[in-house]
C-alpha cells in the first residue's frame, strides 16, 4: 500500500481566467480616446462620422442639431433651411443644381427657362439634385410618348381623310388634288407667301371639307381668273397655261376630258391669239 500523500497541483483547466482589460472611453481629461467607437461592434458602420467627434459634447451637440433637422423644414426658415441643405449636401445656390437634357429629348418639350426655375424650387424646398433630375427625365420621357402618340393620331386621320376623299371623287382624286396643290401655289404666288407648309399641316390635311372648299375655289378662279390691277404679259401668261404645271389652268388644258379643258384652251386662244371670246 503506498502511504504517498497526494498533494493537489493546480492544473490550466482550475487557474482562474484573467478579465481582459478594456481600455477607457474617455482619458482623464474627459476627451474620447483614439478609437473609441471600435469596442463597439454596433458603431462600426459609422466609423467615418464618429472619428471626427474629440469630445463628448460634440457628439451631443450634433446629435441635438439633428434632431432639429428631422422632417423638411419650412421653406419661409431660411436659417433652418440653409442649415438642413449644409447638413444634407444639398447645394447652396439654385444655379448649382445642374439639369443635363435627357438625350433624345426633343425641342417642343425641352424649355431652359423652366428647368431653371424648377431649380429654383428645388433649392426653396430642399429638394436634392438628384430627385429633381429623376423628375425631370420622368417628365421628358413622357412628353416624348405624348408627342408620339399625337403624330399616330394625325397620320391616321389624314389616311382617313384622304381615304374619304377617294371614296367621294374617285378615279378624279389625284387630278382633284393636283388642282388644289396648283391653286394654292398660284395663290401663293399672290400673297407672297410659301404654302409648302400650309399644304402639309396636319391640322388641315385631316379634314377632308378643306380639300373640298378649296377644290371650289380653284373651279371659281379658273372660271373668273382674278384681277391684280394690272393687265398681263399676255405671250407669258399663255406660256404658263401651256407649260407650267402651277398654273391653275395647265392640268384643264393639257387633259381634254378635264371639265375645265374647253374654258382652259379658250383663256390660251384669248391670250395667245388676241381672240375674242
Amino acid at each position: 500500500m503506498d502511504n504517498t500523500e497526494e498533494h493537489n497541483v493546480p492544473t490550466q483547466q482550475n487557474q482562474p481566467v484573467a478579465e481582459p482589460v478594456t481600455a477607457p472611453v474617455m482619458n482623464a481629461e474627459g476627451d474620447f480616446t483614439p478609437g473609441w467607437f471600435t469596442r463597439f461592434e454596433e458603431l462600426q458602420p459609422h466609423a467615418a462620422t464618429l472619428s471626427k467627434f474629440h469630445r463628448p459634447e460634440a457628439l451631443a451637440k450634433s446629435y441635438a442639431n439633428l434632431e432639429k433637422l428631422r422632417g423638411y423644414p419650412d421653406a419661409t426658415d431660411s436659417a433652418r433651411m440653409a442649415a438642413f441643405r449644409a447638413a444634407m449636401g444639398l447645394p447652396e445656390k439654385a444655379e448649382d443644381f445642374l439639369m443635363e437634357r435627357p438625350q433624345n429629348t426633343p425641342d417642343e418639350i425641352w424649355n431652359e427657362e423652366l428647368v431653371k426655375q424648377l431649380s429654383g424650387v428645388a433649392h426653396e424646398y430642399g429638394v436634392p439634385p438628384k430627385a429633381l433630375a429623376a423628375l425631370v427625365e420622368r417628365y421628358t420621357d413622357e412628353g416624348r410618348r405624348y408627342m408620339e402618340r399625337c403624330h399616330m393620331q394625325q397620320n391616321a386621320a389624314v389616311e382617313q381623310a384622304d381615304a374619304v376623299l377617294q371614296q367621294s371623287w374617285g378615279p378624279a382624286y389625284e387630278s382633284n388634288m393636283n388642282t388644289i396643290g396648283a391653286f394654292l401655289r398660284t395663290m401663293g404666288e399672290r400673297a407672297g407667301i410659301n404654302v409648302e407648309a400650309l399644304m402639309e399641316n396636319p391640322a388641315l390635311r385631316a379634314n377632308p371639307d378643306f380639300a373640298r372648299l378649296m377644290l371650289e375655289a380653284a373651279s371659281l378662279m379658273e372660271e373668273a381668273p382674278l384681277h391684280t390691277g394690272k393687265e398681263p404679259d399676255r405671250k407669258s401668261e399663255a406660256h404658263r397655261i401651256a407649260h407650267d404645271p402651277a398654273h391653275p389652268l395647265h392640268e384643264a388644258y393639257m387633259r381634254t376630258s378635264h371639265p375645265q379643258h374647253r374654258y382652259a384652251n379658250e383663256q390660251y386662244d384669248r391670250l395667245a391669239f388676241g381672240r375674242k371670246l
